[in-house]
């Protein structure tokens, strides 16, 4: 693989995961909700659980080609309905308290880390990215790490800077928190759908 290539993976890689998805979107909720400190875990959760999905898309993408007819409707639906609940419980949060004096409580590091085995459009981006990028340059346990790892830190890039968004508008979310959680469960209910009739 030539640098040439790899930085071309960078720039889709990037282009691709900053956008509205439903890790984005959860994240700018939760930090607007409970602050980003409080979501550092859900933050980890969303990282490992990518690390994990882009190891296991770029190990078996070969095996998983085959199977995809029979894989890709389960999560499909799966991931769909997972996300439909994430919007409820985005539409549900409370406008923020004193520190410590919120009655929910921030999602999990679990939470996160599951969210990416039922995220269609992450599975996909691995689908798609590694035998477009990397499988050309062979079967290399090396090339399987440096694709989880990149794709990881890109999809990081942008989770840390919908979360920090969402963190620094949490004046504006107290004041208007109806709006927001309408807005973002609507978003949420927008990539299912997507994911749905896709």
């Amino acid at each position: 693989m030539t640098l040439s290539i790899y930085l071309s993976f960078v720039a889709y890689a990037c282009a691709t995961t900053v956008l509205p998805g439903p890790n984005n979107v959860l994240l700018l909720a939760a930090a607007g909700q409970f602050g980003f400190r409080r979501c550092i875990r859900l933050l980890l959760g969303i990282w490992s659980g990518l690390v994990t999905v882009m190891l296991i898309a770029g190990g078996f993408c070969s095996a998983l080609g085959t199977l995809i007819p029979f894989i890709a409707p389960v999560f499909k639906y799966v991931g769909a309905a997972y996300i439909l609940y994430l919007a409820y419980k985005t539409f549900r949060c409370s406008p923020i308290r004193a520190e410590g004096q919120n009655v929910e409580r921030p999602l999990t590091y679990w939470n996160g880390f599951l969210l990416q085995f039922l995220n269609v459009k992450v599975i996909m981006l691995g689908l798609a990215s590694y035998p477009g990028y990397f499988l050309p340059y062979g079967h290399s346990v090396w090339l399987v790490i440096l694709f989880a790892l990149t794709m990881t830190a890109c999809c990081g890039l942008g989770n840390l800077i919908w979360a920090a968004a969402g963190s620094l508008l949490c004046p504006l979310y107290n004041r208007y928190y109806k709006v927001v959680n309408g807005v973002m469960a609507l978003l949420l209910v927008y990539c299912a759908a997507k994911i749905i009739f896709l």
